[in-house]
């Protein structure tokens, strides 16, 4: 035992040794205590780097298990976390709007145009035995953008499963708003399904959403992005866009994967973990390592959406970037959508030929969209149609009638009477410039049951031939006075005798609550309502009552385009 302890203390160093580690130790302390602070030191900074700038969520960077994310309280946005989350809650929170579009004479980030004020036509559609909302827009008169917004709503219709049989509301469903939700391009997907003013409305909470969001116009381009999100509150199963840029001048059509390079995405992806890196306190400025296939696909989302802005574009990545290098900074993976501006110089060597070109038009003026016209093509098997239509004009108050269509973006059918066609030769001009539907309603206001057989048909044909000439328009349907037709006149005139299946008696002048509770209030689809522009009390009440059938869920449309194009013979009340 004695020589194995003076083993151990053999193995200890000399005490002199010791001692002289000691007192090198405390010089070198001393020494470093003499050395004088430098005031007012900072860390160096990154360089400026204006051309980029991450915009992020709150939180959107708090990695699983909440790491300290670099010393920001639950994310990595360091002390600016706040700030640059509520910069980003515009694009990425439910119900935001949408910043600068990029619409010529409107300042970047400044809220976006509504569809209706650029010129779009705005349709929605509630179907709750679908479980499928949809919201999205129309250029005014035919057009390949049309079409193609068409092809992408089927193929959301077709995934609900459900054979679409066309529904309307109680009043005051709040339907009449319509068109593209500023922003629900980038919402979270949970949310595009749970908000009303998006998602199924049948109390679930699961099914089919198809929203828009107006994401450049400027020039003679205009970007609308067209979301599908499918699922529910458990779960989403699909959530896919693409953004169609319609070229106004030469009326293509081109597909948001057309302005891109093969390398965009992961330069995009790139670019993000290099800011959220930053933002996170990271001092490398070691190369991001190359992203896998998932996460490409992540920022190749972000390019189908993204917005076009005066200054170059922004972009919303979803929850779920991650990198080795976010990683060994405690940020595993993004939980909420990251917002990335570029500027326009960083941007244009990501763009195609096709890019560049419509780049080059960014910041000029928007060259606008055809004029609205009441003759926009409508699919009434899938949207809840209803005909309304005016009798005994043009009068006076018609022009007046007109104004108010036109702001409601609503459509209707005009039977007029020749003599007031004589005396009004503009105002009949113009409704059928407008695109309503146009209808013979007899020279002289006769009961066609009461003449013979050759003087009925004079008596429609003659208000045709006026209508032609006015217009240059066929007319093809009529209705003959207080409804009265029997079959020797529907034989002598050989055209369908379009009556109605709701009789407003708006000549008793019956007010303005009870003008809307017999129309609005008992309409359903392929209704066919009476109104006549005749009377002043019934076209200062016009307003509330096409609001209110459009807040049920109907589309307004002309007689013929209720029944396809193709209207019936003989006596026609609905469709």
């Amino acid at each position: 035992m004695e020589r194995s302890g003076r083993g151990r203390r053999g193995a200890r160093p000399p005490r002199a040794a010791r001692l002289v580690a000691a007192l090198t130790a405390a010089a070198l302390l001393a020494g470093c205590a003499q050395i004088a602070p430098v005031v007012d030191w900072q860390p160096p900074a990154w360089p400026d780097d204006s051309g980029a700038r991450l915009v992020l969520a709150e939180g959107a960077a708090q990695g699983e298990g909440g790491g300290d994310g670099g010393g920001a309280e639950g994310g990595a946005a360091g002390e600016g976390g706040s700030e640059a989350g509520a910069d980003a809650g515009a694009d990425s929170g439910a119900g935001g709007s949408a910043e600068g579009v990029g619409v010529g004479s409107v300042a970047e980030g400044a809220t976006a145009t509504s569809g209706q004020k650029l010129g779009f036509v705005e349709r929605r559609l509630r179907n709750d035995r679908a479980r499928l909302q949809a919201r999205y827009v129309e250029i005014p008169g035919w057009h390949r953008f049309n079409v193609r917004m068409s092809e992408l709503l089927s193929t959301a219709v077709a995934s609900t499963g459900t054979v679409i049989k066309p529904e309307v509301f109680p009043v005051s469903a709040g339907l009449s708003h319509g068109g593209c939700v500023p922003g629900s391009a980038s919402w979270p997907a949970a949310s595009v399904l749970a908000e009303p003013e998006t998602g199924p409305l049948d109390g679930t909470g699961a099914g089919t959403s198809f929203v828009c969001d107006i994401t450049a116009a400027f020039g003679d381009f205009v970007g609308v992005t067209a979301r599908t999100v499918i699922g529910g509150p458990e779960s989403v199963t699909t959530d896919s866009a693409v953004t169609l840029y319609a070229e106004l001048s030469t009326g293509a059509v081109h597909e948001s994967g057309e302005l891109w390079s093969a390398e965009a995405a992961e330069q995009l992806w790139l670019r993000a973990v290099e800011l959220l890196r930053r933002q996170a306190g990271g001092l490398s400025a070691a190369p991001v390592s190359a992203p896998t296939d998932e996460q490409v696909a992540l920022a190749r989302g972000a390019l189908d959406a993204a917005r076009f802005t005066e200054s170059g574009a922004r972009f919303t990545l979803p929850a779920g970037i991650a990198a080795p290098e976010l990683g060994g900074l405690g940020v595993k993976a993004t939980t909420a959508p990251v917002v990335v501006d570029i500027g326009a110089e960083e941007l244009s060597a990501w763009m195609s030929e096709l890019g560049s070109t419509m780049q080059a038009q960014r910041g000029s003026p928007f060259a606008g969209l055809p004029e609205w016209r009441a003759d926009q093509p409508v699919d009434c098997g899938l949207l809840a149609c209803v005909a309304v239509t005016y009798d005994d004009g043009p009068s006076i108050h018609t022009a007046k009638l007109l104004d108010t269509l036109r702001t409601e973006q609503s459509t209707a059918t005009f039977f007029m009477v020749g003599s007031s066609v004589s005396a009004l030769p503009d105002v009949a001009r113009r409704v059928a410039a407008e695109g309503h539907g146009i209808g013979s309603h007899t020279m002289t206001h006769t009961d066609l049951t009461t003449l013979t057989p050759e003087k009925a048909r004079k008596e429609v044909v003659d208000v045709e031939a006026l209508l032609t000439k006015l217009t240059g328009r066929a007319v093809g349907i009529y209705r003959p006075p207080y409804g009265a037709v029997d079959d020797k006149v529907l034989a002598a005139v050989g055209q369908p005798a379009i009556l109605w299946s709701i009789d407003t008696l708006d000549w008793k002048k019956p007010g303005r609550e009870e003008l809307a509770r017999r129309s609005v209030g008992v309409a359903t689809p392929g209704d066919i309502i009476l109104f006549h522009d005749l009377h002043a009390e019934t076209v200062e009440n016009a307003d509330v009552v096409l609001r209110g059938l459009r807040d049920r869920g109907f589309t307004l449309v002309t007689v013929e385009q209720l029944f396809g194009g193709s209207v019936p013979a003989g006596r026609v009340t609905r469709r």
